[in-house]
């Protein structure tokens, strides 16, 4: 008989014990802090980047060193070669002659040539950087829409120097990744240009007399 009342009291206790800590566990529980649900993760994730459609991008205001605006539609009509680079591209500081001579020589027949300085981190870099330079071109300050103007006109932009030619009506005739080699370029332009391609002289064989 006292054998099993103590069995019944042991029982009684470690009952109570189980509820006393389930009780404590339930007063540790922080449920004044909402659990994270959706809506808030979808705050806490990096933003997207916005999208831009081709007219959008024709049409994205970037400063020139003057601090004057212009868009790519303010070129309407030309044909549009634009580049984008930067300082310390060294292939980059290598194509400006080119894209002097392309200019010079095909301003007339309705080329217009448009750098755009990219990844710059400062406005004065670039200003220093031209001042040592003879450009006959504008050049405009890119800021971080340059990607997206680069995707929109169907371009993935992947490294620098990097180029888009555009027609006279603003639709994209051609991108290129990389520095221009000037032959190349040469024919590109004419052609956008709709003037005739020089074709190259045939090589000169040598002849024997008998």
């Amino acid at each position: 008989m006292k054998h099993t009342q103590a069995t019944g009291l042991v029982i009684a206790i470690l009952m109570a014990a189980a509820a006393a800590g389930f009780g404590v566990y339930q007063w540790l529980l922080p449920s004044h802090t909402p659990p994270v649900t959706a809506t808030a993760a979808v705050t806490s994730a990096p933003e997207t980047i916005p999208t831009l459609s081709t007219g959008q991008a024709m049409n994205v205001a970037l400063d020139d060193l003057n601090g004057n605006q212009h868009t790519l539609a303010d070129w309407h009509g030309k044909v549009l070669l634009v580049n984008f680079w930067a300082t310390w591209c060294p292939p980059c500081r290598q194509e400006i002659p080119l894209l002097v001579k392309l200019q010079a020589k095909y301003a007339a027949q309705g080329l217009q040539v448009v750098g755009i300085a990219t990844d710059e981190q400062n406005e004065k870099d670039v200003r220093t950087f031209m001042r040592q330079m003879v450009v006959n071109y504008p050049i405009l300050m890119g800021d971080n829409r340059v990607p997206q103007i680069i995707s929109a006109l169907g371009g993935n932009f992947i490294g620098l120097p990097y180029t888009v030619v555009l027609d006279r009506g603003g639709r994209v005739f051609k991108i290129h990744s990389g520095e221009l080699d000037p032959v190349e370029a040469e024919g590109l332009i004419r052609t956008a240009l709709s003037l005739t391609v020089p074709t190259p002289p045939a090589p000169v064989t040598a002849t024997h007399a008998n």
